[in-house]
């Protein structure tokens, strides 16, 4: 079992390094590699997502058991209207049971909507996702890591010239997710036999590192 998510945890490693590897050369110089309105942008974020497994409702905040934790990420605005996104999230609290979540994930954003200082993005990241279900290793406990992806979007307000706000929501897609089923909260017994699908928000703030 620890060959086999090692193994898998370095298939979700190299994919991550080959989407992640053009923004990082072109993160070194953005003005040089592709004009005067790049810009790179790193923060952080504290998320409180509905992790699905274990929950019968699928709102992102419907559950007693919230999954709650820090969030870093970058974004880089190669474009006026496009950039691209990446994160990793570590949601270990509040887990019924020992249960957490983790997620890797990168890809493209568009800014839909500018007015002032507020700007809307939507993005479509993917990648990899970690979970350890509750009460992990005991039987039909699983710890695994798999495909997933996110499409979601992003309110920024931009304080100052180098400094930003936001507030952020995904949907995630875990579809080859299979596990054994459990109980609810409420004692209800939930399947998990069909991929899948934390959701929730997060709050933070990002840095301009480069660019304008």
């Amino acid at each position: 079992m620890d060959s086999k998510k090692t193994k898998a945890a370095g298939k979700w490693t190299a994919i991550l390094v080959l989407v992640l590897a053009p923004a990082l050369a072109q993160a070194q110089s953005p003005e040089s590699a592709v004009g005067g309105n790049a810009s790179l942008w790193a923060g952080a974020e504290v998320s409180a997502f509905n992790p699905d497994y274990s929950c019968g409702s699928d709102v992102p905040l419907g559950c007693n058991a919230q999954l709650a934790g820090p969030a870093v990420l970058f974004d880089l605005n190669v474009k006026p209207k496009w950039g691209i996104e990446g994160e990793a999230r570590w949601l270990h609290w509040n887990g019924p049971g020992g249960q957490i979540e983790s997620n890797y994930l990168a890809g493209p954003r568009y800014r839909a909507i500018q007015y002032r200082r507020l700007n809307l993005w939507l993005k479509v990241l993917l990648g990899a996702g970690l979970i350890t279900t509750p009460n992990y290793p005991a039987a039909g406990g699983v710890k695994g890591s798999l495909f997933a992806y996110a499409p979601g979007g992003t309110a920024e307000y931009r304080l100052t010239h180098q400094l930003s706000l936001r507030g952020d929501y995904e949907f995630q897609f875990w579809p080859s997710f299979v596990g054994p089923p459990g109980f609810n909260s409420s004692g209800v017994l939930v399947e998990h036999n069909h991929g899948l699908t934390p959701n929730g928000f997060s709050l933070g703030a990002t840095w301009r590192f480069l660019g304008r």
